[in-house]
């Protein structure tokens, strides 16, 4: 089969053309060995005239985990003694992710064209971030390249560690919610009508519980389109306003307010911010940089802001704990254990410190919400349940009082 390509060079020239092979992916191999950068395969049709595009984009996606496991491996191979290029080539060729796999290649060809491995990386922000190339100029500037590598794998696995903690903790609760949402549908699509029918037949004044239970079936059953574009109109107006800045500065405020989930973003955060910092000085790099390099890994928007006036006090002469005391968002242990690690110059151990006891503190708080969630779930089901259940016994008695 033929097929059309459409792939960008390491100038950053983008190029066209067509290539025999049997499928998608082998056409990708192809222009990876061209050292060209995929960005389209197109199959070209028979007579019809019709084709069949594979947008690269749609292929897996570089995770968190693949650039972890690229800088363990490179730690090891660099420990090992092998030349940087070498070791660039042997992780690409191992990478079975094939878009990380053009990048290391394009990587590995700007290094051996002589280009810092950090400036490489900086070239490709979505995969190596601006805490990553600082952390490997760090390492490369000091000469010990195969340790940073070393931290930034252990860096990268405590944040998936911790990621994956949360999303685990959640999905019970999430799953919980789903089955009350579907009961409650099956109710009042499935049940509630049938004895509507049955209630229709005989004339006895039903309770009021009753009627408003019917009214709102017959209602939801009628105008569920209303609720439907109702739901999806709004959710594309808070989309549209969380992505403006006053917006998100509003939404991230929300999200800190919100009760028992406020405080586990918080301490998410606190600990994020201590990890990355601690880790970036440990490596090297100056604060100031640090911190900005740190304020743009936090997500909320309300704690990157706070952040960003931290490097204007410093540079002022005013000390790191100071100006976290300033802060709303900073609690007063953070504080304390800042202000001793400044006093006994080891400020990036005490930062290392302070995201273990707030990461301990996030799973405290994801356990507290998970024990209290499925007994809230179980009790609003039952509270639902039950009074659809209480609405339609109610009238079956006065029927078959009236019978008798």
């Amino acid at each position: 089969m033929r097929y059309s390509y459409k792939a960008k060079k390491l100038s950053g020239e983008v190029i066209q053309g067509v290539l025999e092979a049997d499928n998608p992916k082998l056409v990708i191999n192809q222009l990876q060995k061209m050292q060209v950068f995929p960005i389209s395969v197109k199959e070209v049709g028979g007579g019809a005239g019709l084709s069949r595009e594979i947008s690269i984009q749609i292929l897996r996606r570089i995770s968190a985990k693949d650039v972890m496991t690229f800088s363990r491996q490179m730690s090891d191979l660099l420990r090992a003694g092998l030349p940087l290029v070498r070791c660039l080539d042997v992780v690409g060729n191992q990478t079975p992710n094939p878009k990380f796999k053009s990048v290391i290649k394009s990587v590995s060809s700007d290094v051996q064209g002589g280009t810092p491995i950090s400036d490489a990386l900086a070239k490709h922000p979505k995969v190596f971030p601006s805490l990553y190339s600082s952390m490997v100029r760090s390492g490369e500037l000091g000469g010990m390249l195969d340790a940073v590598m070393e931290r930034l794998a252990g860096f990268l696995e405590a944040e998936q560690e911790m990621r994956s903690r949360i999303i685990s903790a959640m999905t019970y609760p999430a799953f919980m919610i789903l089955v009350c949402i579907f009961v409650i549908i099956v109710l009042f699509v499935v049940v509630v009508p049938n004895f509507m029918v049955m209630f229709e037949e005989v004339e006895v004044e039903l309770p009021i519980s009753t009627q408003i239970l019917l009214w709102f079936s017959t209602f939801v059953s009628t105008w569920w389109w209303i609720f439907v574009l109702a739901a999806i109109g709004g959710i594309l107006l808070i989309r549209q306003y969380i992505h403006t800045d006053a917006g998100r500065l509003h939404f991230d405020t929300i999200k800190l307010k919100l009760p028992m989930f406020g405080e586990l973003i918080r301490k998410r955060e606190i600990a994020k911010f201590a990890r990355t910092l601690g880790t970036l000085l440990a490596n090297g790099v100056a604060i100031l940089r640090a911190l900005d390099i740190t304020r743009d890994v936090i997500s909320n928007k309300l704690l990157k802001e706070d952040i960003d006036g931290f490097s204007d006090n410093i540079k002022e002469g005013e000390k790191l704990s100071d100006r976290m005391a300033q802060s709303d968002l900073f609690p007063p242990v953070a504080v304390n254990m800042v202000a001793v690690g400044e006093e006994t110059g080891n400020l990036e151990d005490t930062l290392q410190r302070v995201a273990d006891a707030f990461e301990k503190d996030t799973d405290r708080v994801i356990k507290a919400i998970t024990t209290i969630i499925e007994p809230v779930m179980i009790v609003i089901m039952a509270g639902v349940v039950g009074f659809i259940v209480f609405a339609m016994i109610m009238p079956i008695f006065q029927i078959s009082q009236s019978i008798h």
